[in-house]
């Protein structure tokens, strides 16, 4: 890591702004990881904010819901791989406006 980095990781930390960092990471992650996870049509699902450990994700229907209940290990995986200082441990899914 490059002194600049290892200065911005620190002073993060000072600040105890890095669990914030690395859980916006995770909502960054969603797309990429519900893609990987449930294919392609995981793009009418969007993750919008971490709540503690848990990801809240929009989702158009309720059948999405289920899927993403039933796939929920596989997901916080591909999380994890992604942002795995985010440590989101749970799903939520709420309904589209």
């Amino acid at each position: 890591m490059r002194p600049i980095a290892r200065a911005i990781q620190s002073a993060l930390r000072t600040f105890g702004l890095d669990q914030g960092v690395a859980r916006a990471d995770a909502v960054r992650a969603w797309q990429d990881a519900a893609t990987k996870v449930l294919g392609a049509d995981a793009v009418t699902t969007r993750a919008i904010r971490a709540d503690g450990d848990t990801l809240i994700v929009v989702v158009p229907t309720a059948q999405w819901a289920g899927e993403i209940r039933l796939r929920e290990r596989d997901l916080l995986q591909a999380l994890a791989d992604r942002a795995p200082a985010s440590r989101i441990a749970r799903l939520r899914c709420v309904p589209s406006p």
